[in-house]
This record gives structure tokens, C-alpha cells and sequence, in this order.
């Protein structure tokens, strides 16, 4: 018979065996049902933690789904967003191997809230969307996912609100814990050995009025990522337009065995590069707590991260703005083969060094005077931190008198390409004729993020009866500061005539072997690398010579921009628990009120002219900087319904209502903007400090059966009506004889989504003999449609809503027995919409993925535990394509990574 309670504190405790750590149950519902306290959940791996993530689900009103660390301070991935894709109606974006952004039921990062212990974490990217990579899993207890949203909720989303949870010491069932783990792990790509070392402690007095948690991480990793890229994605030419001008005269630069073409679609440039990264990375995170009566207890939290990326992009750059046009092939307005003669082909080095640090600090009084009423008092600061712009560098070299072609008829994503010289041989990797280009010394942004957050709750539950009220209000001021650089437009291309030849005893062949000898076809493998700092400084011994001024960034008023935004407001909500015949109903329907105010100021320019150089270059003049300044304000009122409605002691029926919003992300309000000014790559991009937030109504259904213990077979379907999206508009703009594609955010017509999900868990200890039974499986598909669509003027296109997959699935098998774990995970997503409108203005979309990772341990002993794991078995390529997948964006092989270990318990 099911047990019910009142409060859902109920936790779930630290093994005598030594396990892992799941902490306490979320205040979604604080009247969820939960065994009672002789029959504590004990977590002790795989099955326990998938237990107790079960549990947790069954037990809300609303719609959650948890994951629970398997070990202490260990989830059973590298980061929190590779274990959140586990999840039904979950999947991720990857960055270059390693999993960064969050899409729940098709929404992607800036409509889901991100919280750690109930509070917004301060985030380094330019929006308000959170990278999960700068939390690592090691300091991480469990995470949990709220994709229906009720009164008391902290985070306003039309995606979700994922809750990170870490660990509390009076939550655990033992006085003192402790676990450590060192791992290496080997990264195929950048073949090199990384170093990481995690340890998490718990200590509670026996008494159990006092504790301490202590949890912390420090990694090292070197990894290299091969990219073939297409930099400002396809553009359209023809054979009268400017860029095809020499001295003036039209369509000078085609040769004569080439037909005269309109609005042929042509790569902007063509970059094979090798990116390589070094991180730095430690995080620590303590609780202390304390309890001096029954009825009182004080939580302080923090959470203190940082890293070090030292990253370094080495690679060649066509731009096909030099030379002469002597062979074209179109293919249904495409150009599939193009052959320059006389051109040139720069080699490119960026270079940036970013300190990013991420805390957070809290403090939560929790009193219960009596049996019927509940104060909580929670206020909360974060900040986070970008630092590194004085130490960029972006570097082009260039050779000149060059013939150069690319093919797009093999249908590889790298495009197969190549260059000669009629002056010397090997010229890829030969250092003659190498000659100073185009330089930025510093540049980039500063960001600063500061978050202060305080509420009050209180829980009124009237004799102990079947029906609890809600109420509770709060206050949320944030800044996001954004502090850019820039390199003046003279200075910048103070050498773009290139008639300065380099000494040759700056370059060397970088013998990296371009995507390891495999992928494409015809195509370069390896070219010349060098010292960026040296090669600035021998620049700057010319400027000397030749009498110009050659100096680092100066600060830029337009690339900078600082929205300060403050929400306050409050909520009221009742629960009922009663019975629906014989079957036990509960119910809570409440009001969230959310008042924002906010400011956005900044500056603006304008270009007042532009014309093409004849070298590659343009020549723009723009106007004096005006400084701007905007505020806007709205007001939302938000109810929400969910019900559970429990058909037997296994079988669940749900049901869900809401309205909802998400607040536009911070760099959209911002108005900052960027010029580039490269030709056919002529973009500006600003922010639009009027725009209104996102606002829908939402509806969903749901059946679950837990058919037996650890198991659950799961479906919900949902249907999301969404009032207004902001999207991206992109229009082109003729300055002189330079036509630019002007992006900025606005608000478009809205859509609906709609959905189903389901999910499949069970473990066979029960089902099958003896060693079969360590035997369990994990799995779940998710469907997302939407009506959404939108025209891209730029490419004649339509598009529909970034980061929705129509299909996605995740299946993992795992093998608990005998002190032997195992695991095999293998995840995809459709193909999705990265970008509504890229550098160029055209959707840019990132390909359908899988991903194989495995993982193997071995209990020594209670306390000693062997590991192995390997990620990205299969070696799956990331491939973003602009509008259509022969027109590729950018290739990207990110390799294996195997890691080995040991892990302690004590």
C-alpha cells in the first residue's frame, strides 16, 4: 500500500556499503509521497541510483525526471549535460566533442532555467543560457528536470527548469564519508595524456545537529579538434558584381573561357584548420549545516569554479577575393568547381587565452515551528567572470601569385580543394614568399555576470488535513556587463597590400595530418605554422620602419553593452490529496505574478562608406559613436494546474497546464553590434533592446506503470501554443559599392509544438537466474513537431525553431553484478536548426549525431574501484550545413577519448 506524507525532504541516503549520494528531494511538491523512514532507499550503483531517480519521479504531482550519481561525487558521464540526455524528452548540443547545451521537448538553451540548489547560477556567455560545461559532474549529487511548472517554481521557461543538486551533510545516513578518484585520460586527436583528480567528503556530528561537505575537482586537458569550414557560410555572386571588379571595371576578374553567371551560390572562403585546446580546470563545492533544534535548520552552499583555456586555431583561409575566375562548373545554380589564377591564399593563427570563473554563494533557514507550518528564508549571490581579451591574438599571413581551386562534385562534407605556386614547390608547407597580412591584437569581450536572489516561502498545512496552501514571494536583480575590444578599421589591414615578405625562419610544417589521413579526397593535410607573439612583433619592427603605427585593441563603445534586469513577484498555490473513488488523487493549482524592469544601454555607429580595395580588402569609413540607452517593462501573470492521479498502486495517470514564458536571452536586449567587413562576408549584427518575451500555453498527458521495482514504461505526449517568438531578421543594406547583410532579433509570429515521448526502464534481477540477472536496460524516443516557419530573406529560404529534433533517442545497456560494472550508451538527434541566420544571414543546421560511449569497473573491494571508460567510440563527425547538406558549414572530427582510473571509499 502506498505511504504518503506530507513534507518531501525525505532523502536519499549514503550506502553502509559505501555507495553514492542522491540528495534531497526538491521542493517541487512539497507534499509528494515517499516510503517512510524504516524503509530508507539504500544507493548503492547503477540499479539503486536508477532506483532512486524512479522514485523521485513517481512520487511529484508535477512532471520531473531525475538523475541520481551512481558513486559519491560521480554521475555516469563526463559533464551534467551528457547524463541529462539519458532523460525522455532531453537532448544536447554538442561543442566540439563534449556535450554544452541543454534542448528539453525541442527548446533549446535560452528557454530552459538553469538552477543550482533552486537558485540561478551566473553564466559567462553572452545571453542568459547556460553552459553546462563549466559545472563538473564530480561536484555534482543529481539533477532533476521540471518540464511542467507549477507556482513555486524558481525559473521562468517554456522549455524547462533543470535543478542541479549537490551534496548535503545532515541529509546523509552516515557520520563520515568519503571518496577520491584520479583518472588519466588518453585524447586520440591530440594523442596526449589528461590528469584528473575529484574528492568528495561528508561529516555530520553524531548528534546530528552539525556537518560539513566538501566536494572538489582538477583536470587537465589537451585536446585537438580537425575542422573543415566554410568561415561566412555560401554566398550568392555574379560575374558584374564589385567583388568581381579589378581597377574598376566589371566582372575584370573573369577569365574568358568563363560564361557570364547571375546569383551563382559560391563558398565565402575555405578553412581547414586544426583547433586545439588547453584547459585548466578545478571547482570545489561546500555545504555546511546547522541544526539547532528540531525545528531549525541553516544551510550555507558555495560553489567556486575556474578554468583556464588556452586555445589556438592554426589553419589556411581561401577567400577567393584575389585573382582571377578561370574555370567554373555550376551545378542547378550552385558553383560545385571553381579554378583562380594569380590569386592569393592566407594562412591564419587565433590565439586566445580566457580565465572564466564561475561562484556561487547561499544561504537557506528552513523553520517549522509546528507540524503545520513551514518558513523558508533562502538569498543567494553568483558571478561569473570572462577575463582574457588583452592576451587574443588573430594573426594572417598571406602568399601571393597563387592558383587555387576547390571541388564539391566527391559529395564529402570536406570539400576537396588545393593550391600551387608557379615560384616555388610544396607550397602548403614550403616558407618562401610569405608575406604580413592582416592583424588584431587583443580584441574580443569581457563579460561579467552578477546575480543576487532572495525569496521567502511558507507552507500552511491546517490540522494536517488533505489540503496545504503555498505562498511565498521574491526578487531577482541581475547585470550582465559585456566590456569589448577592437582594432581601429585603418590599423587592422595596415599590411593588406602584403608586399612585406616574413623571414622564412618563422614557419615550420605544423605535421599534425589533417583529419588523420582520412575524410575527403584531394585535399591538403598540412600546411605552415608559428609563433603568433613573434610574428606581431616582427610586424611592429616594420610598422617602425615604415613609420606606422601598429598598436594592440582599443576599447570598443559599440561592442560593449551592459542590461541591467530586475524581476520581482510572488506566487500562491493550494494542494488537495483526496480519492477519486478508490484511487488516490492529488492536485495543486496556483498563480505565479512576474514584474520585470529592465535597462539596456550601450552605443551605436553606422557605416558611412564602403568600397572594395582591389587587395582583398574593403576600405569603410563609419560615423562618430552615439551612445544609446533603452528600458523596457511587462508583466506576467502565469497559472498552472497538475494533477497525479494514481489508477493503481502502479499505474499513474498525469495531467498538466500552464501558462508560460521565457525572458528574451540578454544578448538580444543587448545594443551591442559587430561589423565585419571582409568581402563577401560583409555583416553587421545588432540587438534589439524592445523586444517582448516569449509567451505560450502549454497542455500535456501522461501514463506511467511501474510494473515492477526499478522498472517503468513511460509516455507523455504535450502540445505547446507559443503567442511570439524572437527570431532573426536578416536584410542586406547597399553602403556605396558594398552591400551588408544587417541581422537583429525581433519579434515574429508564433507557432506550436507538439509531442510525444516515451520511456522504457528495467532492471532483470528479478527476471532472469543468477549472473543474467546483473543485466538492466535503460531507453527512451522522443518526437517534436512544430508549425513553425519563418522566411529567410537572405537565402530565400524558410526555417522553423532552433534546437527542435524532430526525432531523438537514447539506449543504454548496462551490467551490475559480482562487483562488475558495465555500461554500453548510445544517443541521436535528428538533424536541427543551429542558427536561424549565420554569418552570412543563412540558417545554418547541425546534422543528425550518435554517439557510442562505454564504460567498464571493477570492485577491488568495498573500498577500491578500478575504471575505464571510452567516449565517442564510434567516432562520430559533427557537421553543421548552410540551408542544405551538400553546402557544408563546418566538418569537425573531434576523435576518441579512453580514460583509466582508480576510485576510493571510505
Amino acid at each position: 500500500m502506498t505511504n504518503r506524507i506530507t513534507n518531501i525532504r525525505r532523502v536519499l541516503l549514503l550506502s553502509a556499503a559505501g555507495g553514492v549520494v542522491a540528495l534531497a528531494q526538491p521542493a517541487f511538491a512539497q507534499d509528494a509521497e515517499a516510503p517512510p523512514a524504516e524503509d530508507e532507499i539504500v544507493v548503492t550503483g547503477i540499479r539503486a541510483a536508477e532506483r532512486a531517480a524512479i522514485d523521485i519521479k513517481r512520487n511529484a504531482v508535477g512532471v520531473v525526471d531525475s538523475i541520481v550519481a551512481e558513486d559519491l561525487g560521480k554521475l555516469p558521464d563526463q559533464n551534467v549535460a551528457e547524463s541529462l540526455q539519458r532523460i525522455t524528452g532531453v537532448t544536447i548540443e554538442r561543442n566540439r566533442g563534449e556535450g554544452r547545451y541543454v534542448t528539453v521537448r525541442g527548446f533549446g538553451p535560452k528557454f530552459n532555467a538553469v538552477t543550482v540548489n533552486g537558485r540561478t547560477l551566473a553564466t559567462d556567455n553572452n545571453g542568459r543560457e547556460f553552459s553546462f560545461d563549466v559545472i563538473p559532474s564530480e561536484v555534482i549529487s543529481g539533477a532533476d528536470v521540471y518540464k511542467s511548472p507549477q507556482a513555486n517554481i524558481n525559473g521562468a521557461s517554456i522549455g524547462a527548469t533543470i535543478d542541479v543538486r549537490t551534496l548535503r551533510p545532515l541529509d546523509q545516513k552516515e557520520g563520515f564519508k568519503v571518496a577520491a578518484a584520479a583518472t588519466g585520460m588518453w585524447s586520440e586527436n591530440a594523442d596526449s595524456w589528461n590528469p584528473e583528480f575529484s574528492g568528495v567528503a561528508s561529516w555530520k556530528n553524531q548528534s546530528g545537529t552539525f556537518g560539513i561537505a566538501l566536494s572538489g575537482v582538477y583536470s587537465e586537458q589537451e585536446n585537438r579538434i580537425d575542422e573543415f569550414t566554410i568561415g561566412a557560410g555560401h554566398v550568392r555572386r555574379s560575374s558584374t558584381d564589385s567583388y568581381y571588379n579589378a581597377g574598376g571595371v566589371p566582372g575584370a576578374r573573369i577569365g574568358p573561357n568563363v560564361a557570364p553567371f547571375t546569383g551563382v551560390s559560391m563558398p565565402s572562403n575555405l578553412s581547414p584548420f586544426f583547433f586545439e585546446r588547453d584547459l585548466t580546470r578545478w571547482a570545489v563545492n561546500g555545504s555546511v549545516q546547522m541544526r539547532p533544534s528540531d525545528t531549525l535548520t541553516v544551510t550555507i552552499d558555495t560553489l567556486y569554479s575556474k578554468a583556464r583555456f588556452i586555445e589556438q586555431q592554426t589553419g589556411l583561409a581561401y577567400d577567393f577575393s584575389g585573382g582571377t575566375l578561370v574555370e567554373q562548373v555550376v551545378e542547378n545554380g550552385e558553383a560545385v568547381y571553381q579554378r583562380y589564377e594569380g590569386g592569393f591564399v592566407d594562412q591564419i593563427i587565433q590565439y586566445d587565452d580566457r580565465n572564466v570563473t564561475t561562484d556561487q554563494f547561499g544561504i537557506n533557514i528552513d523553520w517549522q515551528p509546528t507540524d503545520d507550518l513551514r518558513v523558508r528564508l533562502d538569498g543567494s549571490l553568483s558571478d561569473a567572470r570572462r577575463r582574457g581579451k588583452e592576451n587574443n591574438l588573430f594573426t594572417t599571413i598571406r602568399r601571393k601569385n597563387i592558383d587555387h581551386w576547390f571541388d564539391r562534385r566527391s559529395g564529402s562534407p570536406i570539400y576537396d580543394y588545393g593550391f600551387t605556386s608557379p615560384n616555388y614547390a610544396n607550397a602548403a608547407t614550403n616558407p618562401q614568399g610569405i608575406t604580413a597580412h592582416y592583424y588584431i591584437w587583443g580584441g574580443g569581450s569581457n563579460i561579467d555576470d552578477e546575480i543576487e536572489e532572495y525569496k521567502a516561502d511558507i507552507d500552511w498545512n491546517p490540522n494536517g488535513g488533505a489540503l496545504t496552501f503555498y505562498a511565498g514571494m521574491f526578487k531577482q536583480s541581475r547585470i550582465k556587463t559585456i566590456t569589448a575590444d577592437e582594432m581601429p578599421f585603418g590599423q587592422q589591414c595596415a599590411y593588406c597590400g602584403s608586399d612585406r615578405v616574413l623571414p622564412q625562419s618563422l614557419f615550420s610544417p605544423t605535421n599534425r595530418n589533417f583529419f588523420g589521413g582520412n575524410g575527403g579526397g584531394d585535399i591538403l593535410r598540412d600546411w605552415v605554422i608559428y609563433d603568433p607573439r613573434a610574428l606581431v612583433l616582427q610586424v611592429d619592427q616594420f610598422a617602425s620602419a615604415d613609420g606606422i603605427t601598429f598598436e594592440p585593441a582599443v576599447p570598443s563603445p559599440t561592442g560593449s553593452s551592459e542590461v541591467n534586469e530586475k524581476v520581482w513577484g510572488g506566487y500562491l498555490m493550494a494542494e488537495l490529496k483526496t480519492d477519486l473513488g478508490s484511487m488516490p488523487l492529488a492536485v495543486n493549482i496556483g498563480l505565479r505574478y512576474e514584474d520585470t524592469d529592465y535597462t539596456s544601454s550601450g552605443a551605436s555607429r553606422t557605416v558611412i562608406s564602403a568600397q572594395p580595395n582591389g587587395q582583398g580588402q574593403n576600405i569603410i569609413v563609419v560615423s562618430p559613436v552615439v551612445p544609446v540607452s533603452f528600458r523596457g517593462k511587462y508583466r506576467d501573470w502565469l497559472p498552472s494546474i497538475n494533477a497525479r492521479l494514481n489508477v493503481t498502486d502502479d499505474l499513474l495517470l498525469r495531467f498538466a497546464a500552464s501558462k508560460v514564458m521565457t525572458r528574451p536571452t540578454l544578448s538580444d536586449l543587448s545594443p551591442r553590434q559587430t561589423i565585419q567587413t571582409n568581402p563577401g562576408n560583409e555583416t553587421i549584427r545588432r540587438g534589439n533592446p524592445d523586444l517582448q518575451p516569449f509567451r505560450a500555453k502549454q497542455v500535456e498527458v501522461g501514463a506511467e506503470w511501474y510494473f515492477a521495482p526499478g522498472s517503468l514504461l513511460s509516455a507523455a505526449a504535450f502540445y505547446k501554443d507559443i503567442e511570439s517568438f524572437v527570431t532573426l531578421t536578416t536584410t542586406p543594406q547597399l553602403v556605396d559599392q558594398v552591400t551588408f547583410q544587417v541581422t537583429v532579433p525581433d519579434n515574429g509570429e508564433g507557432a506550436t509544438v507538439k509531442g510525444f515521448e516515451i520511456g522504457y526502464r528495467q532492471s532483470f534481477e528479478n527476471w532472469l537466474p543468477g549472473a543474467l540477472g546483473g543485466f538492466g536496460i535503460q531507453a527512451s524516443y522522443n518526437y517534436t513537431d512544430s508549425n513553425a516557419e519563418y522566411r529567410n530573406a537572405v537565402a530565400n529560404v524558410s526555417f522553423g525553431l532552433e534546437g527542435l529534433s524532430k526525432n531523438s533517442y537514447s539506449i543504454v545497456g548496462f551490467y551490475e553484478k559480482y562487483g562488475i560494472t558495465a555500461r554500453a550508451a548510445y544517443t541521436y538527434r535528428d538533424n536541427f536548426l543551429q542558427v536561424a541566420s549565420g554569418r552570412n544571414g543563412e540558417p545554418e543546421y547541425f546534422d543528425s549525431y550518435g554517439q557510442l560511449d562505454v564504460s567498464l569497473s571493477y570492485d577491488i573491494s568495498r573500498n577500491f574501484t578500478v575504471f575505464a571508460d571510452a567516449i565517442n567510440l564510434n567516432n562520430a563527425k559533427e557537421f553543421i550545413y548552410s540551408v542544405t547538406e551538400d553546402r557544408t558549414k563546418e566538418y569537425r572530427m573531434t576523435g576518441r577519448r579512453v580514460s583509466a582510473g582508480v576510485r576510493v571509499r571510505f
